[in-house]
This record gives structure tokens, C-alpha cells and sequence, in this order.
């Protein structure tokens, strides 16, 4: 269902339930570590800030999410429901939200933690029923939440969507990202701690996310600063940029390609959307929001590619 849209036939392909069976596998996993969570469950534990963040940035991805797919549902556009519940599953729920707000080993878990952990994965499970009904009950059964069975429990009208929260989520995933790629690309294990520099606008935002960001990228208290850090290994997400001491020395020679590469690869980027903002056909046909995207993407885009032109600079 997932790989086919309306219209389109498909031919049989055995990765094709590969896919099918992990998915199915990552949401037993999702609720074998709730329910290992389960036993540390604390009343008395008050929700720390970077938890509470967490709890709010997914809630305002699954109202998004919800709104998303109930649009999709009345135009019938499946498969492209069924593509946006996966991610929101595998990666926002798995891959992040149960990573932000999972305790430290033995460590106990605020209570209120754990009720929202599992009324988010009912809710997730509940999207998806419609398309996997056996598995979602089983799972769902399991859960032993209030409510019935996914069958006959009522859709509730999708919540506000706080933007600002997803913003900030979107800004502390591209940072962990990055750090996860520096460290990578530098050969830095995962255990070893670093150090870790932010030049940015938006230092009201990290701080708000500086917990989570700390303990995922295993670094020392983060450090802002105004300008390039001497002996540290350059990246650049969005509008900031990060300067990550750790491991070896820093292969400068391979920093400078990799940024040329990024370079390259912006400037092909720019030119397509350029070519696109020139085409009057398409101006005039598109619609207000699509308009806006195309050209914040551009905006975002030069400003990134400034930012790393003034970085090779340094690297001359």
C-alpha cells in the first residue's frame, strides 16, 4: 500500500515486506522499552525541563501529522497517509522522542513521562489501524490503556499545532545530526566525549534544547561563540554553525572538501530553484504557500552557502 498510489499497478517485491516486517518489529520493540520502563516508574518524580520540551515537540508532530493524513484520507492519497504515519512512527516517535526522554540506565522515569510515552504510541497506533488492523490491536491490547479497542475508539479532532516547538525540534535534530556526522567523518567514538561550539542567532532556541543536545552528542557544556574556534573541525546546519573539538587532530585538507562539496552541491541547488522562481508559468499557477517555500528554501539555501564560503575562506 505504501508503494502503491492510486492509479498505479506494482509488481511483487520481497524487500518490499522486509520493510514491512521491520516496521512491525520496530513498533514491538517501541513497546517492550516502555513496558521495561514500566517498573521505574516514579510519582514523586517531577518532569525535567529538556523531558517536558520533548513531550510538547512530539505533541505538536503528532497534531501536524494527524491534520496531514485526515487531508490526505478525503482526497484518498493512501499511500502518501501511509508514508506520513511511518516516519512520524519510525523516526520522530523511535528514533527521536523515545531517545530525548529516555532515563539514564537503572535511573527511575517521572510517571507522567511514561502516561504520555504510552498515549502517544495508543494515538500512533490508532492512525495506523486503518492500514495494519492486526498488529495495532495486538499491540494496542498490550498497552492495557483505557479506551477499547482501536476499532471502535473515536478520532479526536487533532490539537493545536505549536510552531515554535517544531521549529526548535527541527533545529535540535540538524544539531545532533550534525555533531553525529562530524564525529563520523573524524572517526570520534560515540563514547568520547567533546567539545562543542555554536556560532548563531538563535541562542534563546539552544538553550532551550541545550540538555537534550548535550547528552546525545555526549559533549561538555556547549559554548557559544562569535566567531570561528582555532583546532576545530567546521560544520554548518541551517543558519548556524558548529566547531567540534575531539578525537585527532582535525584533517583540514578533508574539512576543505567536504565544505567545496556542500558548496558545489548548493550552488546546482540554487540554480534549480532559481530556474524555477524565473519560470512565470509556474509563478503565476502556484500556489501562495508553495510560492513562500520555494523561495524561504532559497533564502535558506544562500545564506548556508555564505556561511560556508566564509568558512573555506579561513581554511585558505
Amino acid at each position: 500500500m505504501i508503494a502503491s498510489p492510486a492509479g498505479n499497478d506494482i509488481l511483487f517485491d520481497e524487500s518490499a515486506l522486509e520493510q514491512g516486517r521491520n516496521f512491525n518489529n520496530k513498533m514491538w520493540n517501541a513497546l517492550k522499552l516502555l513496558k521495561m520502563w514500566e517498573e521505574r516508574k516514579d510519582d514523586s518524580l517531577a518532569e525535567d525541563a529538556s523531558v517536558t520540551f520533548a513531550t510538547e515537540w512530539f505533541a505538536a508532530r503528532l497534531a501536524q501529522v494527524k491534520q496531514e493524513v485526515a487531508e490526505m484520507i478525503q482526497q484518498y492519497k493512501l499511500s502518501e497517509a501511509l508514508k506520513a504515519i511511518y516516519s512520524l512512527v519510525w523516526s520522530d516517535y523511535c528514533s527521536w522522542y523515545l531517545e530525548w526522554v529516555k532515563p539514564a540506565q537503572d535511573a527511575p522515569i517521572a510517571t507522567v513521562t511514561y502516561n504520555k510515552s504510552q498515549q502517544f504510541l495508543q494515538e500512533l497506533l490508532q492512525l495506523l489501524h486503518p492500514f495494519m488492523p492486526f498488529v495495532t490491536e495486538e499491540i494496542n491490547a498490550a498497552l492495557h490503556l483505557s479506551g477499547g479497542d482501536l476499532c471502535v475508539m473515536q478520532f479526536a479532532q487533532p490539537a493545536e499545532i505549536d510552531m515554535q516547538r517544531l521549529e526548535e525540534g527541527t533545529l535540535l535534530q540538524n544539531a545532533i545530526s550534525t555533531i553525529r556526522d562530524v564525529r563520523n567523518k573524524q572517526q570520534i567514538k560515540p563514547k568520547d566525549t567533546i567539545e562543542l561550539f555554536v556560532q548563531t542567532d538563535n541562542e534563546k532556541v539552544f538553550k532551550s534544547v541545550q540538555n537534550i543536545l548535550e547528552k546525545q552528542g555526549n559533549t561538555e557544556p556547549l559554548q557559544f561563540v562569535s566567531g570561528a574556534v582555532d583546532g576545530a573541525f567546521t560544520a554548518i546546519a541551517g543558519k548556524d554553525s558548529y566547531y567540534i573539538k575531539g578525537g585527532a587532530e582535525v584533517n583540514m585538507a578533508m574539512q576543505k572538501e567536504t565544505m567545496e562539496k556542500e558548496a558545489a552541491h548548493l550552488v546546482n541547488f540554487l540554480a534549480s530553484i532559481s530556474k524555477k522562481l524565473g519560470n512565470e508559468k509556474f509563478v503565476a499557477n502556484a500556489k501562495p504557500e508553495v510560492l513562500a517555500l520555494e523561495q524561504k528554501k532559497q533564502a535558506d539555501a544562500e545564506e548556508k552557502l555564505q556561511l560556508i564560503k566564509e568558512s573555506l575562506t579561513r581554511l585558505q
